[in-house]
Protein backbone atom coordinates (compact mmCIF):
# COMPACT_ATOMS: atom_id res chain seq x y z
CA UNK A 1 0.00 0.00 0.00
CA UNK A 2 1.08 3.26 -0.98
CA UNK A 3 2.09 5.69 1.60
CA UNK A 4 2.26 9.55 1.21
CA UNK A 5 5.87 9.99 0.68
CA UNK A 6 5.42 7.38 -2.58
CA UNK A 7 2.35 9.08 -4.05
CA UNK A 8 4.19 12.06 -3.97
CA UNK A 9 7.16 10.54 -5.97
CA UNK A 10 4.85 8.84 -7.89
CA UNK A 11 3.45 11.57 -9.19
CA UNK A 12 6.67 13.10 -9.57
CA UNK A 13 8.20 10.95 -11.46
CA UNK A 14 4.76 9.73 -14.18
CA UNK A 15 5.16 13.48 -14.74
CA UNK A 16 8.97 13.00 -15.29
CA UNK A 17 7.99 10.71 -17.51
CA UNK A 18 4.99 13.12 -19.28
CA UNK A 19 7.86 15.80 -19.17
CA UNK A 20 10.04 13.61 -21.22
CA UNK A 21 7.93 12.41 -23.79
CA UNK A 22 6.70 16.05 -24.57
CA UNK A 23 10.06 17.80 -24.79
CA UNK A 24 11.39 14.61 -27.15
CA UNK A 25 8.15 15.94 -29.66
CA UNK A 26 8.88 20.19 -28.52
CA UNK A 27 12.80 19.29 -29.70
CA UNK A 28 11.72 17.68 -32.76
CA UNK A 29 9.25 20.06 -33.50
CA UNK A 30 11.63 23.10 -32.92
CA UNK A 31 15.09 21.68 -34.74
CA UNK A 32 12.52 20.74 -37.53
CA UNK A 33 12.35 24.42 -38.24
CA UNK A 34 13.86 25.92 -41.54
CA UNK A 35 15.81 29.04 -41.76
CA UNK A 36 14.59 30.41 -44.95
CA UNK A 37 16.89 33.36 -46.00
CA UNK A 38 15.29 36.50 -47.85
CA UNK A 39 18.39 37.96 -49.42
CA UNK A 40 16.41 41.02 -50.48
CA UNK A 41 15.88 41.76 -46.08
CA UNK A 42 19.53 42.79 -44.93
CA UNK A 43 18.77 46.00 -42.61
CA UNK A 44 22.39 47.24 -40.76
CA UNK A 45 22.88 46.19 -37.71
CA UNK A 46 25.07 47.45 -35.16
CA UNK A 47 26.83 44.80 -32.39
CA UNK A 48 27.54 45.74 -29.21
CA UNK A 49 30.38 43.65 -27.43
CA UNK A 50 30.55 44.35 -24.20
CA UNK A 51 34.62 42.83 -22.52
CA UNK A 52 36.13 42.05 -19.58
CA UNK A 53 39.68 40.82 -19.24
CA UNK A 54 41.24 38.04 -22.28
CA UNK A 55 38.78 35.05 -21.84
CA UNK A 56 39.31 31.52 -23.53
CA UNK A 57 39.42 31.89 -27.32
CA UNK A 58 38.06 35.24 -27.42
CA UNK A 59 40.33 36.51 -30.43
CA UNK A 60 38.44 33.91 -32.69
CA UNK A 61 35.05 34.65 -30.87
CA UNK A 62 35.67 38.39 -31.66
CA UNK A 63 37.00 37.45 -35.07
CA UNK A 64 33.69 35.07 -36.24
CA UNK A 65 31.74 37.99 -35.42
CA UNK A 66 34.05 40.79 -37.70
CA UNK A 67 33.92 37.53 -40.62
CA UNK A 68 30.31 38.16 -41.45
CA UNK A 69 28.45 37.47 -45.06
CA UNK A 70 26.39 40.48 -44.12
CA UNK A 71 26.43 43.88 -46.24
CA UNK A 72 26.34 46.31 -43.96
CA UNK A 73 27.32 45.94 -40.04
CA UNK A 74 29.58 47.49 -37.07
CA UNK A 75 31.18 46.39 -34.38
CA UNK A 76 31.87 48.34 -31.07
CA UNK A 77 33.65 47.14 -28.33
CA UNK A 78 32.85 48.14 -25.38
CA UNK A 79 35.49 48.30 -22.10
CA UNK A 80 35.45 49.77 -18.90
CA UNK A 81 39.00 49.85 -17.84
CA UNK A 82 41.44 51.71 -19.43
CA UNK A 83 44.42 49.65 -18.06
CA UNK A 84 42.18 45.69 -19.47
CA UNK A 85 44.82 44.05 -21.47
CA UNK A 86 41.41 43.30 -23.80
CA UNK A 87 42.11 46.65 -25.65
CA UNK A 88 45.27 45.98 -27.20
CA UNK A 89 43.33 42.79 -28.76
CA UNK A 90 40.61 45.11 -29.65
CA UNK A 91 43.14 47.43 -31.40
CA UNK A 92 44.82 44.76 -33.48
CA UNK A 93 42.07 43.18 -34.63
CA UNK A 94 40.83 46.63 -35.71
CA UNK A 95 44.35 47.21 -37.64
CA UNK A 96 44.28 44.06 -39.08
CA UNK A 97 40.59 44.38 -40.21
CA UNK A 98 40.60 48.06 -41.05
CA UNK A 99 38.20 47.56 -44.25
CA UNK A 100 35.09 46.97 -41.06
CA UNK A 101 33.70 49.71 -39.14
CA UNK A 102 35.13 48.57 -35.89
CA UNK A 103 35.37 51.05 -32.80
CA UNK A 104 36.28 50.68 -29.22
CA UNK A 105 34.77 52.26 -26.63
CA UNK A 106 36.56 52.88 -23.39
CA UNK A 107 34.50 54.48 -20.79
CA UNK A 108 34.45 53.74 -17.18
CA UNK A 109 30.98 55.61 -15.82
CA UNK A 110 28.72 52.76 -14.35
CA UNK A 111 24.78 52.88 -13.49
CA UNK A 112 24.68 50.34 -11.69
CA UNK A 113 25.56 46.86 -10.45
CA UNK A 114 25.55 45.07 -13.64
CA UNK A 115 28.72 46.64 -15.03
CA UNK A 116 28.20 44.22 -17.83
CA UNK A 117 25.57 46.83 -18.79
CA UNK A 118 26.92 49.70 -18.04
CA UNK A 119 29.09 48.51 -20.74
CA UNK A 120 26.44 48.32 -22.97
CA UNK A 121 25.06 51.48 -21.98
CA UNK A 122 28.73 53.42 -22.38
CA UNK A 123 28.50 51.44 -26.15
CA UNK A 124 25.10 52.01 -26.86
CA UNK A 125 25.79 56.02 -27.98
CA UNK A 126 28.26 55.10 -30.72
CA UNK A 127 25.56 52.71 -32.84
CA UNK A 128 24.50 53.85 -35.91
CA UNK A 129 22.12 51.86 -37.18
CA UNK A 130 18.25 50.58 -35.84
CA UNK A 131 18.89 47.25 -35.13
CA UNK A 132 21.16 46.64 -31.93
CA UNK A 133 22.85 42.87 -31.69
CA UNK A 134 23.98 41.87 -28.09
CA UNK A 135 26.02 38.92 -27.60
CA UNK A 136 28.65 38.13 -24.93
CA UNK A 137 32.30 37.95 -25.56
CA UNK A 138 32.25 34.07 -25.10
CA UNK A 139 30.42 33.08 -28.28
CA UNK A 140 31.69 31.88 -31.54
CA UNK A 141 29.53 32.02 -34.49
CA UNK A 142 29.64 30.90 -38.28
CA UNK A 143 29.63 33.73 -41.14
CA UNK A 144 25.69 32.90 -41.96
CA UNK A 145 25.07 33.90 -38.35
CA UNK A 146 23.66 37.68 -39.15
CA UNK A 147 21.86 36.94 -42.51
CA UNK A 148 19.74 33.71 -40.36
CA UNK A 149 19.00 35.69 -37.16
CA UNK A 150 17.58 38.86 -38.58
CA UNK A 151 14.57 37.47 -40.31
CA UNK A 152 12.05 37.03 -38.05
CA UNK A 153 12.20 40.79 -38.08
CA UNK A 154 11.19 40.79 -41.47
CA UNK A 155 7.42 40.59 -39.12
CA UNK A 156 7.21 44.16 -37.78
CA UNK A 157 5.75 42.90 -34.28
CA UNK A 158 8.24 40.80 -33.73
CA UNK A 159 11.26 43.16 -31.40
CA UNK A 160 13.30 40.79 -30.48
CA UNK A 161 15.26 37.17 -31.55
CA UNK A 162 17.62 35.34 -29.80
CA UNK A 163 19.00 31.74 -30.08
CA UNK A 164 20.46 28.85 -28.19
CA UNK A 165 23.91 28.05 -27.60
CA UNK A 166 26.20 24.54 -26.78
CA UNK A 167 28.85 24.81 -24.39
CA UNK A 168 32.64 23.68 -25.32
CA UNK A 169 34.87 23.14 -22.80
CA UNK A 170 38.22 20.88 -22.18
CA UNK A 171 38.22 20.60 -18.71
CA UNK A 172 35.91 18.47 -16.53
CA UNK A 173 33.70 21.34 -14.52
CA UNK A 174 33.05 22.39 -18.01
CA UNK A 175 32.40 19.39 -19.51
CA UNK A 176 29.72 19.11 -16.57
CA UNK A 177 28.56 22.27 -17.41
CA UNK A 178 28.17 21.78 -21.36
CA UNK A 179 26.12 18.29 -20.43
CA UNK A 180 24.27 20.32 -17.91
CA UNK A 181 22.96 22.61 -21.05
CA UNK A 182 22.57 19.76 -23.27
CA UNK A 183 21.13 17.50 -21.02
CA UNK A 184 18.77 19.87 -19.08
CA UNK A 185 18.97 23.61 -20.31
CA UNK A 186 17.81 23.28 -23.85
CA UNK A 187 14.93 20.63 -23.84
CA UNK A 188 13.92 22.65 -20.43
CA UNK A 189 13.66 25.97 -23.00
CA UNK A 190 12.27 24.18 -26.17
CA UNK A 191 9.51 22.85 -23.85
CA UNK A 192 8.75 26.20 -22.66
CA UNK A 193 8.55 27.03 -25.90
CA UNK A 194 6.05 24.89 -26.65
CA UNK A 195 4.06 25.41 -24.22
CA UNK A 196 3.75 29.13 -23.67
CA UNK A 197 6.28 30.60 -26.41
CA UNK A 198 9.08 32.70 -25.83
CA UNK A 199 9.27 35.32 -23.38
CA UNK A 200 12.78 35.57 -22.49
CA UNK A 201 16.66 36.08 -23.86
CA UNK A 202 19.66 34.72 -23.51
CA UNK A 203 23.14 36.92 -23.82
CA UNK A 204 24.57 34.42 -26.63
CA UNK A 205 22.31 36.36 -29.11
CA UNK A 206 19.69 38.83 -28.05
CA UNK A 207 19.13 41.07 -31.61
CA UNK A 208 16.60 44.29 -30.70
CA UNK A 209 15.00 47.56 -32.92
CA UNK A 210 16.49 50.22 -31.26
CA UNK A 211 13.19 51.63 -30.35
CA UNK A 212 11.82 48.84 -28.42
CA UNK A 213 15.22 48.81 -26.61
CA UNK A 214 13.85 52.77 -26.04
CA UNK A 215 10.31 52.25 -25.29
CA UNK A 216 11.47 49.65 -22.19
CA UNK A 217 13.55 52.03 -20.83
CA UNK A 218 16.66 51.94 -22.27
CA UNK A 219 20.15 50.20 -20.62
CA UNK A 220 19.40 52.15 -17.03
CA UNK A 221 16.34 50.14 -16.66
CA UNK A 222 18.29 46.73 -16.15
CA UNK A 223 21.17 48.30 -14.58
CA UNK A 224 20.75 46.97 -11.59
CA UNK A 225 19.27 43.25 -13.04
CA UNK A 226 21.55 39.49 -12.79
CA UNK A 227 19.28 38.11 -15.48
CA UNK A 228 19.98 41.41 -17.94
CA UNK A 229 18.85 38.92 -21.18
CA UNK A 230 15.75 37.59 -19.43
CA UNK A 231 15.12 41.37 -19.19
CA UNK A 232 15.63 41.92 -22.83
CA UNK A 233 13.65 39.25 -24.17
CA UNK A 234 10.82 39.63 -21.66
CA UNK A 235 10.45 43.66 -21.51
CA UNK A 236 9.34 44.07 -24.84
CA UNK A 237 6.97 40.91 -24.89
CA UNK A 238 4.46 42.90 -21.94
CA UNK A 239 4.60 46.11 -25.20
CA UNK A 240 3.03 43.84 -27.29
CA UNK A 241 6.22 42.64 -29.20
CA UNK A 242 7.17 39.57 -29.78
CA UNK A 243 9.89 37.59 -28.72
CA UNK A 244 11.33 34.67 -31.12
CA UNK A 245 14.15 32.20 -30.66
CA UNK A 246 15.40 31.13 -34.09
CA UNK A 247 16.93 27.74 -35.13
CA UNK A 248 20.47 28.66 -34.90
CA UNK A 249 22.50 27.16 -32.68
CA UNK A 250 26.11 29.22 -31.35
CA UNK A 251 29.23 28.21 -29.29
CA UNK A 252 29.84 29.07 -26.10
CA UNK A 253 33.36 28.68 -25.21
CA UNK A 254 33.47 27.45 -21.18
CA UNK A 255 36.33 29.18 -19.31
CA UNK A 256 38.42 26.49 -16.66
CA UNK A 257 36.93 27.52 -13.09
CA UNK A 258 37.19 25.69 -9.67
CA UNK A 259 34.00 23.85 -8.85
CA UNK A 260 33.01 26.38 -5.95
CA UNK A 261 33.27 29.02 -8.50
CA UNK A 262 30.99 26.43 -10.48
CA UNK A 263 28.66 25.82 -8.16
CA UNK A 264 27.94 29.58 -6.85
CA UNK A 265 27.43 30.21 -10.34
CA UNK A 266 24.95 28.15 -10.83
CA UNK A 267 23.05 29.14 -7.88
CA UNK A 268 23.25 33.04 -9.35
CA UNK A 269 21.89 31.10 -12.43
CA UNK A 270 18.97 29.31 -10.61
CA UNK A 271 18.24 32.22 -8.39
CA UNK A 272 17.92 34.57 -11.29
CA UNK A 273 14.82 31.84 -12.76
CA UNK A 274 13.24 31.69 -9.57
CA UNK A 275 12.54 35.40 -9.60
CA UNK A 276 11.54 35.77 -12.98
CA UNK A 277 9.38 32.41 -13.87
CA UNK A 278 8.46 31.50 -9.87
CA UNK A 279 5.96 28.84 -11.36
CA UNK A 280 7.99 27.70 -14.01
CA UNK A 281 10.75 27.26 -10.89
CA UNK A 282 8.99 24.73 -9.30
CA UNK A 283 7.61 23.06 -12.57
CA UNK A 284 11.11 22.12 -12.71
CA UNK A 285 10.95 19.20 -10.21
CA UNK A 286 9.64 17.53 -12.94
CA UNK A 287 12.55 17.69 -15.44
CA UNK A 288 14.57 15.69 -12.58
CA UNK A 289 12.69 12.47 -13.39
CA UNK A 290 15.75 10.38 -12.70
CA UNK A 291 16.42 11.86 -9.17
CA UNK A 292 12.01 11.80 -9.02
CA UNK A 293 12.05 8.33 -9.91
CA UNK A 294 15.17 7.06 -7.45
CA UNK A 295 13.76 8.38 -4.48
CA UNK A 296 10.13 6.44 -5.54
CA UNK A 297 12.42 3.18 -5.73
CA UNK A 298 14.02 3.78 -2.22
CA UNK A 299 10.52 4.41 -1.04
CA UNK A 300 8.77 1.47 -2.20
CA UNK A 301 12.16 -0.58 -1.49
CA UNK A 302 13.11 -1.17 -5.19
CA UNK A 303 9.90 -3.15 -5.53
CA UNK A 304 8.49 -4.23 -9.63
CA UNK A 305 6.74 -1.02 -10.08
CA UNK A 306 9.34 1.54 -8.79
CA UNK A 307 12.15 -0.38 -10.64
CA UNK A 308 10.08 -0.34 -13.66
CA UNK A 309 9.11 3.54 -13.67
CA UNK A 310 13.21 4.08 -12.77
CA UNK A 311 13.98 2.20 -16.20
CA UNK A 312 11.31 3.97 -18.20
CA UNK A 313 12.62 7.34 -16.89
CA UNK A 314 15.83 6.58 -17.31
CA UNK A 315 15.73 5.25 -20.56
CA UNK A 316 13.85 8.35 -22.12
CA UNK A 317 16.14 10.57 -20.16
CA UNK A 318 18.87 8.68 -22.09
CA UNK A 319 17.04 9.24 -25.86
CA UNK A 320 16.20 12.38 -24.63
CA UNK A 321 19.75 13.78 -23.94
CA UNK A 322 21.29 11.09 -26.95
CA UNK A 323 18.80 13.11 -29.41
CA UNK A 324 20.03 16.96 -28.35
CA UNK A 325 23.43 16.12 -27.56
CA UNK A 326 23.96 13.91 -31.21
CA UNK A 327 21.28 13.98 -33.32
CA UNK A 328 20.61 17.54 -33.54
CA UNK A 329 23.81 19.34 -31.71
CA UNK A 330 26.51 16.92 -33.33
CA UNK A 331 28.37 17.25 -30.68
CA UNK A 332 30.53 14.44 -30.13
CA UNK A 333 31.98 15.45 -26.91
CA UNK A 334 28.27 15.26 -25.69
CA UNK A 335 28.20 11.86 -26.58
CA UNK A 336 31.48 10.15 -25.27
CA UNK A 337 29.91 11.70 -21.72
CA UNK A 338 26.46 10.69 -22.25
CA UNK A 339 26.70 7.87 -19.41
CA UNK A 340 27.39 10.87 -17.64
CA UNK A 341 23.15 11.84 -17.54
CA UNK A 342 22.59 10.03 -14.14
CA UNK A 343 25.26 12.43 -12.24
CA UNK A 344 24.31 16.03 -14.38
CA UNK A 345 20.75 15.05 -13.17
CA UNK A 346 21.45 14.57 -9.52
CA UNK A 347 23.75 17.53 -9.45
CA UNK A 348 21.48 20.03 -11.04
CA UNK A 349 18.85 18.69 -8.78
CA UNK A 350 21.08 19.73 -5.85
CA UNK A 351 21.19 22.98 -6.98
CA UNK A 352 17.75 23.49 -8.17
CA UNK A 353 17.02 22.87 -4.18
CA UNK A 354 19.32 24.96 -2.58
CA UNK A 355 18.41 28.12 -4.64
CA UNK A 356 14.60 27.34 -3.58
CA UNK A 357 15.32 28.21 -0.57
CA UNK A 358 17.28 31.80 0.27
CA UNK A 359 17.87 34.79 -2.53
CA UNK A 360 21.34 35.68 -1.33
CA UNK A 361 24.25 35.52 -3.83
CA UNK A 362 27.90 36.17 -4.36
CA UNK A 363 28.62 37.71 -7.47
CA UNK A 364 32.22 39.02 -8.42
CA UNK A 365 33.61 39.34 -4.76
CA UNK A 366 30.44 41.17 -3.15
CA UNK A 367 27.17 39.90 -2.07
CA UNK A 368 23.75 40.45 -3.02
CA UNK A 369 20.23 40.10 -2.43
CA UNK A 370 17.99 39.61 -5.71
CA UNK A 371 14.45 41.07 -4.53
CA UNK A 372 11.11 40.24 -5.97
CA UNK A 373 11.91 42.17 -9.15
CA UNK A 374 15.32 40.41 -9.70
CA UNK A 375 17.35 43.78 -8.87
CA UNK A 376 20.52 43.36 -6.84
CA UNK A 377 20.60 44.85 -3.33
CA UNK A 378 24.21 45.37 -2.09
CA UNK A 379 25.06 43.37 0.93
CA UNK A 380 28.96 43.77 1.24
Amino acid sequence: MLNLLSIIFLILTLGSIVYYLYSLYSCHSFFSLENKINPDFSPPISILKPLWGLETNLEENLTSFINQNYPLYQIVFCVRDKDDPVIFLVEELIVKYSQQDLKLVVIDRVIGYNYKVSNLANGFPYCDYDLILIADSDIEVKKDYLSTIVQPLQDEKVGVVTCLYQSFADNYIGIIESLGVAYNFIPNVLTARQLEGINFAFGSSILIRKKVLEKIGNFQRIANSLADDFLLGNLPTKLGYQTVLVNYIVKHHIEKESFDNYFKRQIRWFRCIKVARFKGYLGMIFTFGIVNSFIFSIVLYFNVLSLSLLLITFFLKLILSYNIGFKYLKNITIKNYLGLVVVVDFMQFYIWLIALFGNKIKWKNSQFILNQKGELIFLK
